[in-house]
């Protein structure tokens, strides 16, 4: 009967749009039962449509009541906005954010600009029809107590005409120009005049995910304050999910040429988890590990007696090690031939964790070209006061220059709170040709939004920003592997994910020793599938586009 009700509803709103030509959703699929723990959702899209208004939408029966307001709403309490009644829209389109075609209905750049949950004071539906509708909101930008008043009409009005007001309360401000000041979508980060400049503006739902669909989509993304169902976190004192002593034994079996031991030394002290279940995960990720880490230049973080005694790098060759860990002579710049480390196989990465390993760096480069390097990444490292969103957001924007750029990424989780943006290369360029043109694509993002972005590594700098890191593609230098652990506290795992994870929500904190091996064996296709087989290199019109040029050869 709800069903029948919302689709009576939703007729006006499917007779003024042909869905072959518009993206915008037509409300077939059946509304989502309202989540008793989170309340009926509200939202506010910016639309730059003929004129500049804000649509103002309350989910109420299973549909978007919706107003049209032309200036905004406002925080003074003093200010009386417009809002004129106009057709209800299907629940799905409080994520909607791109554009409209030109010539149809509404044409033109729609942002998501504020999201939440509302609660009405009293009866929600008894309340719109005397016209005067109490409510609190709970979004990013708009809180606290609003009101939307109908007013009495000349009789010949062809409009429904409400006033949308601010009560007088903490969230109340007559100073403040919210519309102004947070012009941006909540969504993506992007304004209507960024969007309607991209060059993929026009959403189409049945094309693959691009970079502004993945922006548009990130309004599940996770937030850092709440934990969704299923989540690992509670699990991060157990042990992990694995038979030990099994996997042990069958490790045992391998033609390793050491012995195992000290297997119930404890190297998580607040976890109890000890180096043979440490050496038990890595044997169950390794086959997911060991491409992005075999005959690549090594560096390691040994803690040879737990995290929380002294650990160290180490990133040459020692006398007495297992020769599973093999030699890779290196010349350094200063003309010195120094033998790097670099394994092939699971018994190289098994000794390795024999010596206590914790973390597996490895270079952009692979050991038979160490000159020539194949990964560019691009490290984004939060403030420690910055919301996960913030980040998220960041990477989808760095997903979108380099597909601007010409380039495909992947992505991946640090095993803290920044991510990795990882770029593949065909082994064209130098080190320094690298790292000078990934510093033009975070230095033309830090210019374009300095309140967001910096790319001074000072930690003065950083307060409320985002670093942008682009110096993991120097010579010599290292990121963290994909499938390695960290030495921190809750064993965590830095772990490629998908941009359609990132934008559906994900928690990079949830990673860690146990949920990692779970992960994999629910998982039908590699998140970092194919990245080893595109072809993309640094061209000359690349270079122009980040306002730079290539070094003369």
């Amino acid at each position: 009967m709800a069903r029948s009700n919302a689709a009576q509803k939703l007729a006006k709103y499917r007779s003024m749009r042909d869905f072959g030509t518009t993206a915008e959703p037509s409300g077939a699929k059946a509304p989502a039962s309202p989540s008793p723990s989170h309340g009926p959702a509200f939202v506010i899209q910016k639309h730059a449509a003929r004129r500049l208004h804000y649509d103002f939408r309350l989910e109420l029966d299973g549909v978007l009541l919706s107003w049209s307001v032309p200036k905004g709403p406002s925080l003074s309490p003093t200010e009386r906005r417009l809002a004129v009644r106009t057709e209800d829209h299907p629940l799905d389109y409080a994520d909607f954010e791109g554009i409209i075609p030109a010539g149809q209905y509404g044409g033109g750049t729609v942002v998501v600009w504020d999201r939440g949950t509302w609660e009405a004071e009293g009866d929600a539906q008894a309340a719109m029809k005397k016209g005067r509708l109490s409510f609190t909101l709970h979004g990013e930008k708009l809180h606290g107590r609003w009101h939307l008043v109908r007013t009495k009409g000349r009789g010949d009005e062809k409009t429904e005409n409400w006033l949308l007001f601010k009560s007088r309360d903490d969230d109340a401000d007559e100073k403040a120009d919210i519309v102004s000041e947070k012009p941006e979508s909540v969504l993506s980060g992007r304004t209507v005049e960024q969007i309607a400049a991209a060059p993929d503006r026009v959403w189409q739902s049945n094309r693959p995910a691009e970079p502004t669909v993945a922006q548009r989509r990130a309004a599940r993304i996770a937030s850092a304050k709440r934990s969704p169902p299923g989540n690992e976190r509670h699990e991060r004192r157990a042990k992990p999910a694995t038979n030990t002593r099994e996997l042990l034994a069958l490790v045992a079996q391998l033609p390793l040429g050491f012995k195992l031991t000290n297997l119930d030394k404890v190297l998580y002290p607040d976890q109890g988890i000890t180096k043979g279940e440490l050496i038990a995960y890595l044997a169950v990720v390794a086959d997911w590990l060991l491409p992005h880490v075999a005959d690549r230049p090594l560096t390691i973080v040994r803690c040879p007696d737990g995290r929380k005694k002294p650990c160290f790098y180490q990133k040459h060759v020692l006398a007495g090690s297992p020769d599973a860990i093999e030699k890779l002579p290196i010349h350094e710049e200063s003309g010195e031939l120094v033998e790097y480390m670099k394994i092939r196989d699971m018994p190289g990465l098994i000794a390795l964790a024999q010596l206590g390993t914790l973390e597996l760096h490895t270079w952009g480069s692979r050991a038979d070209k160490p000159e020539r390097p194949d990964l560019a990444v691009f490290d984004l490292d939060p403030d420690v006061g910055l919301g996960w969103e913030k980040v998220a957001l960041a990477a989808f924007d760095m997903r979108r220059r380099l597909h601007e750029l010409g380039f495909e990424s992947w992505l991946k989780t640090t095993g803290g709170k920044g991510l990795h943006v990882v770029m593949p290369l065909e082994r064209r360029v130098d080190w320094d040709e690298l790292k000078n043109f990934t510093k033009a694509v975070v230095e033309q993002m830090e210019r374009d939004e300095p309140a967001l972005y910096t790319t001074n590594m000072a930690k003065r700098a950083r307060k409320g920003k985002i670093f942008l890191d682009y110096l993991r593609n120097r010579r010599n230098a290292t990121f963290i592997a994909p499938y390695s652990p960290r030495a921190r506290d809750g064993a965590p795992v830095a772990v490629p994910i998908t941009w359609e994870e990132l934008a559906h929500g994900v928690d990079p904190l949830a990673f860690n020793t146990v949920s990692v091996p779970r992960r994999l064996a629910g998982l039908t296709t590699d998140p970092w599938q194919g990245i080893y087989d595109v072809k993309q290199a640094i061209t000359a019109a690349a270079w122009r586009a980040v306002g730079g040029k290539p070094r003369s050869k």
